[in-house]
């Protein structure tokens, strides 16, 4: 009786220690996962925070934008170093961009086209996946339209006319609306009428979210009459 006894415990003691070897790799599998578990919430809520500290930093500079832009000796320099500080103190948000994006309209402000231009195109090369891309490429060619240089001039113009032609840019009314403009400024008014008309089609049965150039395109087709 003591030997199957010996050999039971013996049995029981082996299955024990088989158990506890092969539950140290589980717990070291579950401790990993809780880890990764664990780290990934303490960067959303990282990132939660960066971003809502981005925008709480960025809000007061958009009104002091817009205050400039009402003003009538408006200290754009000042502006635009505040925007730069904020860049900086920024400089992993997400809304990066977006700073860029009035840095932008600042240096227009002041005429610096060439500078205004440089970081317009670094940004289109950094949001080219975003979906207001077709955005900042139109003005990205409107700024080239306004340069002296007849090469940079054509290359505004030709991307315009490929924004304009392109029925998967959502942005599309826009570029047709500044194509239209750009010809009625140069006195070709047959092709503002086409390229205005053909926007004017395209929503006639718009409802959802109506294009805001129709009216003003319309208000300049009716003087033709």
């Amino acid at each position: 009786m003591s030997i199957q006894k010996t050999k039971k415990s013996d049995f029981f003691q082996s299955f024990l220690e088989t158990i506890e070897e092969q539950s140290k790799p589980l717990f070291l599998v579950a401790a990993l996962c809780g880890l990764l578990i664990a780290s990934f919430f303490a960067h959303k809520m990282w990132v939660t925070y960066r971003e809502k500290s981005t925008q709480y930093d960025f809000s007061p500079l958009i009104e002091e934008y817009e205050a400039m832009i009402q003003a009538k000796d408006p200290e754009w320099e000042l502006l635009l170093e505040k925007f730069e500080k904020q860049y900086e103190k920024h400089s992993s948000s997400s809304l990066l961009a977006y700073y860029l994006g009035y840095k932008v309209q600042i240096l227009l402000h002041q005429h610096k086209h060439e500078q205004a231009l440089a970081i317009l195109e670094k940004m289109i090369r950094d949001l080219t996946t975003s979906p207001i891309l077709p955005l900042y490429q139109t003005e990205q060619a409107l700024i080239q339209l306004d340069m002296p240089n007849d090469d940079i001039r054509n290359r505004g113009l030709q991307s315009l006319k490929t924004l304009a032609s392109d029925q998967t840019n959502i942005y599309r009314d826009t570029a047709q609306f500044y194509l239209g403009r750009y010809y009625w400024a140069i006195d070709d008014i047959e092709s503002a009428q086409n390229i205005w008309q053909q926007l004017i089609d395209e929503q006639h049965d718009e409802k959802m979210a109506p294009s805001p150039w129709v009216q003003f395109i319309q208000d300049k087709l009716n003087l033709l009459e």
